[in-house]
This record gives structure tokens, C-alpha cells and sequence, in this order.
């Protein structure tokens, strides 16, 4: 993780909408994360306790890029 990253994400203390990442279970919004590092950890940690069955996808809310988590940490 690199520290430009971190003083970039808290140089404000405030969130907004076009920073870090939201966390989305079939098709509903549960989490949001505000490194990318740890958004992908813990995407993989929800993909794997549901043993595969639900769809985990990490957003970019400044992109808008939709990242679909697979069961074995790989994204498409």
C-alpha cells in the first residue's frame, strides 16, 4: 500500500462520493472500503464464507469500473 494512497484517502477526513471502493452482494451494496488493497481482501473474504454461491463485485466510485471477485481471489 503505498503512503500517497493513504494521505490521498484521509487528506480531508471526510469521504466523497468519487473516492474508494463499494462492495457489492448480488446486486446490493453492503460495504465500502477506502483502499483498494483492502477493498480486494475483503471481497475475497466474502467470496470465499459464501463458498461461491453469491456474486462479489468491488465498484470503482471514481471510475464507475464494476471488478467481479472469483472464487479462487482472481478478478474479471
Amino acid at each position: 500500500m503505498a503512503i500517497q494512497e493513504i494521505r490521498n484517502s484521509i487528506k480531508s477526513g471526510i469521504i466523497r462520493d468519487d473516492e474508494g471502493y463499494d462492495i457489492i452482494v448480488n446486486g446490493q451494496k453492503r460495504t465500502f472500503r477506502d483502499l483498494k488493497d483492502v477493498a480486494y481482501d475483503a471481497a475475497l473474504v466474502l467470496k470465499t464464507t459464501s463458498r461461491g454461491r453469491d456474486k462479489i463485485e468491488i465498484v470503482d466510485r471514481a471510475t464507475g469500473q464494476r471488478i467481479e471477485m472469483l472464487e479462487d481471489g482472481r478478478t474479471r
